[in-house]
This record gives structure tokens, sequence and C-alpha cells, in this order.
């Protein structure tokens, strides 16, 4: 069984941006089998099982060392962790020697990944898209996927995305996948986008409480959003400056 277990998946910055690829000699190739081994030939980001040396080859498993400097030895075995070669791409922020690989690899470690490779897809995706809240761990995200491309979102904001009506098959958590627990959320997400939200999440989700349907579903929700109210504020200073002049 594997030995690694953290139940916290915060979004650690990548551990370097070194050139040069692990598991390269036969020196790597002897410690490679061993953390295989003990990992049980299961990558420990994404949980990808593959038996011995058979399986996908664009999967194919690695042994990839934390230190961030260094050459391992059968002594360091445990800062060396068992992933495949998606997941081992995210690890290595845009180090040309993996190509691109990570695209390959899920957006989410799974919750028991070890703190070493619990990385999201890329250390640029913990900002949710619509709202523009910033998390601190992987747990508090989802992604909404349209047209081959993953955009990253709070978990209430995907709330607010399935009560608008979009696809359920087109989400993605760390771990199992509960519609229904985020659709709860919805209301804690704000109504409207902000401004700078990406096209394909900028829906609206229907307002619940009074406050929000006197806000959003009269004519003055063409003022309560960033967009009129800056119309609001040029206006009003435009009448105020003759006011006074």
């Amino acid at each position: 069984m594997a030995t690694h277990q953290h139940p916290d998946m915060e979004l650690e910055p990548r551990a370097d941006k070194r050139r040069t690829r692990d598991g390269q000699g036969p020196r790597w190739r002897v410690i490679r089998e061993e953390v295989l081994e003990r990992d049980d030939y299961t990558c420990q980001r994404c949980g990808y099982e593959q038996e011995a040396e058979s399986g996908e080859p664009s999967k194919r498993l690695e042994a990839h060392f934390a230190d961030a400097h260094g050459s391992p030895s059968l002594e360091q075995l445990d800062r060396l962790v068992t992933v495949c070669g998606p997941c081992h791409a995210t690890l290595h922020g845009d180090d040309p020697a993996y190509g691109n690989r990570r695209d390959a690899a899920p957006m989410f470690p799974r919750p028991d990944a070890p703190p070493e490779v619990a990385t999201m897809r890329s250390d640029r995706q913990h900002v949710c898209q619509r709202c523009q809240h910033v998390a601190e761990s992987a747990t508090e995200l989802a992604a909404y996927t349209e047209s081959g491309q993953a955009h990253v979102l709070c978990k209430p904001c995907a709330g607010a995305l399935l009560a608008a009506g979009y696809d359920p098959e087109s989400f993605e958590v760390a771990g199992a996948l509960d519609t229904e627990s985020l659709r709860e959320r919805a209301s804690e997400a704000p109504v409207r986008p902000v401004l700078l939200a990406s096209g394909p999440v900028r829906e609206s989700r229907p307002p619940e409480t009074p406050t929000e349907r006197f806000l959003y579903a009269t004519p003055l929700r063409y003022v309560a959003n960033p967009i009129g109210l800056t119309v609001l504020f040029i206006l009003l200073g435009v009448v105020f400056s003759f006011a006074v002049f």
C-alpha cells in the first residue's frame, strides 16, 4: 500500500525551476523501481495505477525527487514520490524537458495526495475566474471545461453555474464530484460575475432573496453592476460640476 497520506491539498508553489529531468541513468532506474514498488505502481497525485511496466506509454510512471537540488540515493527514498508522466510535468512548471505533457494531467490532485505532489495543474490556476476569489486550497475549487478549455471556479460559483443550467458533466473537483452539494452552495456566490470574469463563466445565477430580487430582477439591475455604477458616478460627477460652476 502507498504510504503517503495528506488530508489537506494546499496549493504548494512549484518546488523548483530546474532544467534537468528526473529519471536518467542506471542509478535512477534502480531508484525508480524501488519507489514504484513501494507506492504499489500508483501515481500519488492522480491515482493512476499501472501494473509493472504495462499500461499507457503516455502515462509511464516516474519517480519525482521532492528536493529542489541534488541527486537522491537509496537512503533518500522518503524524498521520492511515484507520479505518472503528465502529473510529473505539473511539478516542473515550464521545464521544456517535460514538454506539454501536463495538459493531460487532471486539474486537481486527489484528496490524499502527499504535499510534495499536491499541486494543481498550473500554479496560476487558484483564482476563481467568475468572482476572483483566491483559494488557499484545491479543495475549495472546481473546474468547468468548455471546448477543451478548463475554467477554474470557487465551489459557490460552480454551484451558481449549475443552478443556471450548465451541464454537470463538464465540471471537475478534487475527488468525487457531487453536483448537488455544489448547487447547495450557489447562494454563497455573487449573483453577477465580476467585470473581468472569463467569458464562458460570466453567467448570472438566479436571485433568491427579496433583496437580490429587488437589485437584480427590477430596473435597478441596470445600476447595480460595475458598469452601471461607473456610468452613475460619471453622471453624478457631471451634474455636480454644473451645480458648482
